[in-house]
């Protein structure tokens, strides 16, 4: 059968309009600008884990709305697309626009964020937290959120929080408990539920920050996974991702409501962002074959218990250098941390070369923190005095300052160790960086942290001379 005029004009019409719809599931929504917003937006490896941060970029605000109304009209699943759902209910649907236009409005009373483990959590927005720190340097993370906040505090820390900061613990429990910390013991151990419950008695709520559940508290779940006034909190500190963990608990604890927490959160951003991004694209214009052989390592005596081990590729939460361009040969001696004689440093130095090593401490706390770190390099040239050559540079960073909120100080210091002619890294003093931080944290006014966290560039040219 022939078809009439009128017929194939509908057809027509019909065709255009399928075409235009699936280029719109395509393309997705406009911007208030009229620029098209497309699923290509969505990134899958966000600064902020927070579900409905579907740009991946440092806040919630329109554009996460647009990109998940993009990827609604894309059909988009949620197996692909997992931080477009707010709501945390494993679809992605009106509903997750819905929470996050809440979010942005201040109205929302609960936030799925996803932790180190893998799991997504709700946790309960507050206009204060009072926060168990369980490991030092998720401490350090919230102190930078809750500097300013005279509302929020820190209510509790375990022993290692104690050990290198009584300060922490000075509101920690009820009369009666005062002076008590939490035990978690070695690793994977377990944190005092009894004591949890009498800051929950106490104080109303607590919030318990801390990392992995393979290293910290593997019993929090079980035991307070289900009261509501519990909010288990694991982000990455100590771990790599810190830049991540720092700003999802500056959301967490401010960041809907826009608080003095958020504020904060930001600040630490562009500080970090100040000195990391022109590292990175310094050294990505540097051959791999012009980077300096570099170890990392402890050495013994340089604080209690330690013992000569030298810091892998593998080793993560310690081994910053390579961000600054060292290409770390530790992996000659195994993988992890691992211990080491002087004959096996030794032949890595014949057969890899070592240009520089860095030698870590904990020196921070306490007012002789430049004789800590002298004598850390001191103890360096004493163990490897006779298994390395004399061209070889022995510099010290306070291990404190390669892990958790403060490891931007070390990109600094391992940038100018690696690079000293370097017309960028010239202009940084890691020292004022440190100062910089201790500012961040509120500790710039305390006489019992040190002002100097290394010893290299600045300070000598080479530790044999």
């Amino acid at each position: 059968m022939q078809l009439s005029k009128i017929h194939i004009v509908i057809i027509a019409v019909v065709v255009i309009a399928i075409v235009a719809v699936a280029a719109f599931m395509m393309t997705g929504n406009s911007n208030d600008e009229g620029e098209k917003v497309s699923v290509d937006a969505y990134s899958s490896d966000p600064i902020l884990w927070i579900r409905g941060n579907a740009d991946g970029d440092k806040d919630i605000d329109d554009n996460d709305v647009k990109v998940i109304e993009a990827v609604i009209a894309a059909n988009g699943s949620y197996a692909t697309y997992e931080w477009c759902d707010a709501n945390n209910d494993n679809r992605i649907d009106q509903k997750d626009v819905d929470q996050v236009k809440a979010m942005i409005g201040k109205t929302a009373k609960k936030i799925a964020f996803k932790d180190i483990d893998g799991r997504v959590n709700d946790f309960t927005v507050r206009e204060n937290v009072n926060i168990i720190a369980v490991n030092k340097c998720q401490a350090e993370d919230v102190l930078i959120i809750i500097n300013t906040d005279k509302d929020s505090k820190i209510v509790g820390g375990d022993q290692q929080c104690k050990k290198y900061n009584n300060e922490l613990c000075l509101n920690f429990g009820t009369d009666e408990t005062k002076g008590e910390v939490l035990e978690t013991g070695t690793k994977n151990g377990e944190v005092q539920a009894e004591v949890v419950s009498k800051l929950i008695k106490q104080y109303g709520h607590v919030e318990i920050c801390l990392g992995s559940s393979s290293s910290y508290g593997s019993n929090l779940e079980a035991d307070f996974g289900n009261d509501p006034a519990v909010s288990i909190v694991r982000l990455p500190s100590w771990e790599d991702g810190t830049l991540s963990g720092v700003m999802t608990y500056g959301y967490l604890f401010g960041g809907v409501l826009k608080n003095e927490c958020w504020e904060q959160a930001e600040k630490y951003y562009s500080w970090y962002m100040k000195y990391y991004e022109p590292i990175v694209e310094e050294v990505a214009k540097i051959p791999v074959s012009e980077r300096p052989h570099v170890l990392t390592l402890y050495v013994k005596d340089c604080y209690p218990g330690a013992t000569n081990k030298v810091l892998s590729t593998t080793s993560g939460d310690y081994e910053r250098s390579e961000v600054a361009g060292g290409n770390n040969v530790g992996d000659y001696f195994g993988t992890g941390y691992v211990s080491f004689t002087g004959d096996e440093m030794a032949a890595c130095e014949k057969i890899k070369g070592i240009d520089i090593i860095f030698v870590e401490p904990s020196a921070i706390y306490g007012t002789d923190g430049k004789k800590g770190v002298i004598d850390a390099v001191q103890l360096g040239i004493n163990e490897l005095d006779g298994y390395i050559t004399t061209d070889t540079k022995i510099y010290s960073i306070s291990f404190m300052l390669t892990a958790g909120p403060g490891c931007v100080v070390s990109y600094v210091f391992f940038a100018q160790c690696c690079f000293p002619d370097n017309a960028v890294f010239k202009n940084y003093d890691a020292n004022e960086v440190f100062k910089e931080y201790l500012e961040l944290i509120g500790w710039d006014k305390r006489s019992d942290v040190s002002d100097i966290c290394c010893y290299g560039p600045g300070f000598t040219t080479s530790p044999y001379n």
